[in-house]
C-alpha cells in the first residue's frame, strides 16, 4: 500500500546537487493527501500542507493544466481550478487547510489531468547567513473523472535515439490515467543485463510517457552481447492494477 503521507526536505534537494544541506536555507513539510481526485459529482477537495521545522514558512498555491507531449510532462497556465488559500504562512510546526475546487464540468469522455503546484516564497535571509538559499518547489496530480466510466489501455514499445540509447514508452489509448509503479526490461535471451525503472510515473489518458537508458544506468552487463546488440526486448512491471508483462521489438 502506497502511504498518502509523504515528508518533502530541501536536504534532499541540496544532495541531489552535490551540497552539503548545512549551507542551505530552507522549508520542510508534509502533504496529505499526495493527489486530488475530482469529479463532476464532488467539485472540490482538499489537502493538509504542515511545517515541519520551527521557522515559519510562506507558500504559493498554483493550478497548471498537465499533459505529455514528446514522451514528456508538460505544464501550462489554467483557471480550470480555483486554489484557495493561494499564499499562505505556515506557523512554526502549524499546518494549512488547502482546498482545490474545479471551475469547469467535467468532461463527458475523458479524464482531465492538472498539478497542483506549492512553492515556498523565498524569505530574505539573515545578514549573517552565508551559506546557498534553496526554495521548495512541490507539485502533486490533480484528476478530474469524466462523466463516462473510464479504464486506462497501456500499450508498450521500444526504440532508439540517435545516440543509440534504448527508448521505452507507455502509451495510452484508454480514457483514464495510468500509473505505473516500476518495471524492468532486458534482453530477451538474457545476452546482457538490464534496466530497472523505480520510479513511479503517470501515463495521461491519449498519450504517452518514454524513459530512456543507457549503458550508465544498466544492470551487471555480463560478457558478451552489450545492450545496444539487442533486437527484442522483455519488459515485465506493476501498475496500479496489477502486473503487465509484453515482449518488444526495437525500432530503429
Amino acid at each position: 500500500m502506497i502511504d498518502r503521507n509523504v515528508l518533502f526536505s530541501v536536504v534532499a534537494a541540496t544532495a541531489a546537487f552535490g551540497l552539503s544541506s548545512g549551507a542551505a536555507l530552507g522549508g520542510t513539510f508534509s502533504i496529505s493527501p499526495i493527489r486530488i481526485d475530482l469529479s463532476g459529482a464532488a467539485t472540490t477537495g482538499a489537502l493538509t500542507v504542515r511545517n515541519e521545522e520551527a521557522v515559519a514558512v510562506v507558500v504559493q498555491a498554483d493550478g497548471f493544466a498537465w499533459e505529455q507531449s514528446g514522451g514528456e510532462d508538460r505544464l501550462s497556465a489554467s483557471r480550470d481550478l480555483l486554489v484557495s488559500p493561494a499564499v499562505f504562512t505556515l506557523p512554526p510546526n502549524g499546518s494549512q487547510l488547502v482546498r482545490v475546487a474545479l471551475r469547469r464540468g467535467a468532461d463527458p469522455r475523458q479524464e482531465s489531468s492538472y498539478r497542483l503546484m506549492l512553492q515556498e516564497v523565498p524569505q530574505p535571509a539573515s545578514p549573517d547567513f552565508n551559506g546557498l538559499k534553496v526554495s521548495l518547489r512541490l507539485s502533486l496530480p490533480v484528476f478530474v473523472a469524466p462523466l463516462a466510466s473510464a479504464e486506462p489501455r497501456l500499450a508498450w514499445s521500444a526504440g532508439a535515439d540517435a545516440s543509440g540509447h534504448l527508448v521505452i514508452t507507455g502509451s495510452n489509448s484508454g480514457n483514464a490515467h495510468a500509473r505505473i509503479l516500476k518495471f524492468s526490461v532486458a534482453p530477451a535471451d538474457g545476452s546482457a543485463g538490464g534496466f530497472e525503472q523505480m520510479e513511479a510515473a503517470y501515463v495521461l489518458p491519449g498519450q504517452s510517457r518514454s524513459w530512456t537508458f543507457d549503458n550508465k544506468n544498466q544492470a551487471e552487463i555480463p560478457a558478451g552481447p552489450t545492450l545496444a546488440d539487442a533486437r527484442l526486448f522483455r519488459l515485465k512491471g506493476i501498475t496500479d492494477k496489477g502486473e503487465f508483462a509484453a515482449d518488444l521489438a526495437v525500432v530503429r
